[in-house]
């Protein structure tokens, strides 16, 4: 009996071969980090608006449970991560897309429902949309992993994704996104030829982050040497941009455009101007006059977690 309990055939699972270890997963989390700070950053430039963007969590499923989480209507990106194997998925909010859809036609981000088809040209602005959350992500892996990363097809029922076996396991992270009263969520999820390939760029850049972290230890060396180095960097210069406003125009209207016309901007004369700093921002400012010069007075310093190259200092 015991003979044939020792050559008995044991079924093998198929749907949980790959797994990812937790402190990969840990490593991951890093670039959903990384890819939060740059919507972040995106988002409050594009909408002149102070957007924050915070993970939430970082999990590890199958394809096909990670896809029974998706309601129906959903705002779904699916991304071409060429050179990398593979497709990865960007789930968005409907409200959050309606609310940047009414602020890119020059409204004040109303809360709208998904309870209707889009149209044709609320198509195309959430094309545009999911195209700059592609961008965001291509950026937030640069240094990592070298991928085109591109917008290939929007969906807005799940049942309809292709290209991933149920079966084969993904990382998915939620990114929750705040503007003003309104919170949305942003899912990115990656198949696992995709994050093997993330996880291999982690690596060497580990490897390097350390190469550049001992070459700054051997620069700072003591409390004297680091108060010198900000001595230095007080000196260096940085793009200080205030804009009153914008919106999007037809290059046939640019093109007519003539002395005397007006331009009526998306921003209201009680709103706050943004400040940037070097493409980042910083500042909640409003604006008015120091003697006979233009100004603006700061009115709230944006929170921004500086990137871990910069602990350093």
């Amino acid at each position: 009996m015991s003979e044939a309990k020792k050559g008995e055939v044991k079924p093998f699972s198929f749907k949980g071969s790959g797994q990812v270890t937790k402190t990969q997963i840990q490593g991951i989390q890093g670039v959903y980090e990384a890819y939060a700070g740059k919507l972040s950053s995106s988002l409050s430039t594009n909408y002149r608006v102070n957007i924050a963007a915070q993970v939430l969590s970082v999990n590890q499923s199958t394809f096909g449970d990670f896809k029974e989480t998706l309601q129906s209507p959903s705002i779904i990106g699916i991304v071409d991560m060429s050179p990398m194997r593979g497709e990865a998925l960007l789930e968005v909010s409907p409200n959050l897309v309606f609310n940047f859809i009414d602020r890119m036609l020059g409204g004040r981000g109303e809360l709208i429902s998904l309870t209707r088809p889009l149209t044709d040209i609320e198509m195309k602005l959430v094309e545009e949309m999911l195209q700059g959350f592609t961008n965001d992500l291509k950026n937030a892996l640069k240094g990592i992993v070298t991928t085109n990363a591109r917008l290939a097809n929007m969906l807005t029922n799940p049942r309809f994704i292709q290209g991933t076996s149920n079966s084969d396991i993904c990382i998915s992270g939620s990114i929750e996104i705040k503007v003003g009263e309104i919170t949305g969520i942003i899912n990115f999820c990656a198949p696992s030829t995709i994050i093997d390939a993330i996880m291999e760029g982690l690596s060497g850049e580990k490897a390097a982050a350390s190469g550049r972290r001992k070459s700054i230890q051997n620069l700072v060396t003591s409390p004297e040497d680091l108060v010198k180095t900000k001595e230095l960097l007080r000196d260096v210069e940085f793009p200080f941009v205030v804009s009153l406003g914008q919106i999007d125009s037809k290059a046939k209207e640019v093109m007519n455009l003539q002395v005397g016309d007006v331009i009526r901007l998306n921003t209201r004369v009680t709103d706050y101007l943004i400040a940037t700093v070097g493409d980042i921002p910083k500042y909640k400012c409003k604006p008015g006059l120091a003697g006979s010069s233009l100004a603006v007075e700061i009115v709230k310093v944006l929170k921004k977690q500086p990137p871990a190259d910069d602990v350093w200092m």
